[in-house]
């Protein structure tokens, strides 16, 4: 039986006002339109937000599937009936506060009781912390009596790395110094898993009361400092008899429930609400290389994974002989799974859409940066408010200076726009009446009616510096294109990703891309079906 309680999928807001006069085909009606729904989880996503087990769930799903929804919704029922407990919800982008805690967990906690949360037993938490903002790692070190690391504390000790990295680092140091890790949480939330290292997973179990309730959610696709996705056995290791510590049902002869229940060990969503059909296509072509001229990167290698992902395959496989003999494999997305407004037949400002995703290329960043502040301009003349828009880039070199000369061009043309995490509230992603400029990093998680995803060259060109691969970058693609709840607006300077993102889009509703399978990828993105086959974590 379905629940009939609802979960605002799109931001909760009055619907804007459209000024008498205002043409059809303005994009305001289509915002306007939007804003005007309530969207209604589906049975299957209901039962995972209000059916919480005691123990383990891993959660895998695309963008826009409703991962951060359904762990907002959950935790605060969890709260609700279980005051006393202490519970942590965790994530890796310190930008996600403002969402996180002002649009989803207290609202939800709202709805359930009419009254507002105790943040002091229900904590949200960026992984790492700093002095003026509490985090995971922070709080567990503090309560161990060990001095926390920061960032500078890791570039005196290492040298200058990347985010990931140095969290990588603080967090191996300090689960080297526990012994015994303090007991702190009932439960916790992990959203964001995919950027985790698997040290913090075992600092947040060993902080765990029995039975050890840890939830965790991920999208391989959009993991932009780690490209190993949290498989329970690498990350928890086993026990003495060979069984893994975390046992999400996996392995043979293991259940995928919890013994009495219906409630699944890991759960797959593919419905996607958030983002557009055309763009969440695109961005699996590019995330993957699809369609690269030297053949795909990453990816799933067998029919079934793709059904996991929302896909069906309507012609061709990926066995050896289809891939010797360079066989096509096109691929679609069912209806049931596609559940934007705008792409359902009776959608009422059809006319206004426009071209939801626009692709352009320049000589030289500085005529980029210039377009598109031309660009803003126009878009404001045509009634969408500065907050509707968000400017991200993939991460290239000179970042200050890049984002610094992008806020100076849009201030010569009138407009305002602020830099994320920067002062006086380095949580900030949406201020009213200014356009947000936020690198790829603190977009993550984050959305906007209108994106435009710059630099979009970079998706082929890894930073020696970061130990970057092209799979690193395809990976920032993959989240720059799927921060967009309507239109995207791509660019960068002359690249052949380009003429991959012309070829999917001109293929949409379908992609038709070589076959590969697991020998011909540099990353095989297939859920494990046998955690006999993994190696246990060192130590």
């Amino acid at each position: 039986m379905t629940h009939q309680t609802t979960v605002e999928i799109l931001p909760v807001t009055l619907p804007r006002e459209i000024p008498e006069g205002t043409a059809a085909n303005s994009p305001i009606r289509v915002i306007q339109n939007l804003e005007s729904r309530v969207k209604v989880l589906d049975e299957e996503q209901q039962k995972i937000a209000f059916e919480y087990p005691d123990g383990p769930q891993r959660l895998r799903g695309l963008a826009g599937t409703g991962k951060t929804v359904l762990f907002a919704k959950r935790a605060a029922k969890i709260h609700a009936e279980h005051p006393d407990w202490n519970i942590a919800f965790v994530f890796f982008t310190r930008s996600l506060y403002q969402q996180i805690i002002e649009g989803r967990i207290g609202r939800y906690y709202q709805e359930l009781t009419g009254r507002a949360p105790n943040w002091d037993k229900l904590k949200v938490l960026h992984a790492w912390g700093a002095k003026d903002q509490p985090g995971f790692y922070r709080t567990l070190a503090i309560a161990a009596g060990i001095k926390p690391k920061n960032v500078k504390d890791v570039e005196q000790e290492i040298g200058k790395v990347s985010p990931a990295q140095a969290f990588e680092y603080v967090c191996n140091g300090l689960e080297r110094q526990l012994v015994p890790v303090p007991c702190l949480y009932d439960a916790v939330f992990i959203d964001e898993g995919q950027d985790l290292p698997f040290a913090f997973y075992r600092l947040v179990r060993n902080t765990l009361t029995a039975p050890k309730r840890l939830y965790w959610a991920y999208d391989e696709a959009q993991g932009m400092g780690s490209l190993t996705v949290p498989e329970p056995a690498q990350v928890f290791g086993r026990e003495a008899d060979g069984s893994p510590v975390v046992d999400l049902g996996l392995g043979r002869n293991h259940s995928f429930f919890y013994e009495g229940t219906t409630i699944r060990k890991s759960e797959n969503l593919n419905r996607c609400y958030r983002t557009p059909q055309l763009l969440l296509m695109v961005a699996q072509a590019v995330n993957m290389g699809l369609l690269r001229a030297e053949g795909p990167l990453q990816g799933v290698s067998n029919q079934a994974e793709w059904r996991k992902l929302g896909y069906e395959v309507l012609e061709g496989d990926f066995t050896d002989a289809s891939v010797q003999a360079g066989q096509q494999v096109t691929i679609a997305r069912p209806a049931d799974k596609n559940l934007h407004p705008i792409d359902q037949e009776n959608f009422e400002a059809r006319e206004a859409i426009a071209e939801l995703l626009s692709l352009q290329t320049f000589a030289a960043e500085a005529e980029e940066q210039e377009w598109i502040a031309q660009q803003i301009v126009n878009d404001l003349r045509h009634g969408l408010q500065p907050s509707d828009i968000l400017i991200t880039a993939l991460v290239g070199e000179n970042e200050k200076q890049y984002w610094q000369s992008f806020q100076a061009k849009l201030t010569a043309y009138g407009v305002k726009g602020f830099v994320a995490g920067g002062e006086p509230n380095r949580n900030e992603f949406v201020r009213p009446g200014q356009v947000t400029l936020a690198n790829i990093h603190r977009a993550k998680g984050n959305e906007a009616w209108k994106v435009y995803a710059c630099r979009f060259h970079c998706a082929t060109r890894p930073l020696a510096w970061k130990q970057e691969s092209e799979l690193h970058k395809r990976n920032e693609a993959f989240v720059a294109l799927t921060r967009s709840r309507v239109w995207c607006v791509v660019t960068g300077l002359d690249d052949p990703i380009f003429e991959e993102l012309r070829q999917a889009k001109a293929q949409y509703p379908q992609l038709k891309f070589p076959a590969f399978n697991k020998a011909s990828l540099r990353r095989v993105n297939d859920e494990q079906s046998s955690e006999a086959e993994l190696e246990p974590v060192a130590g």
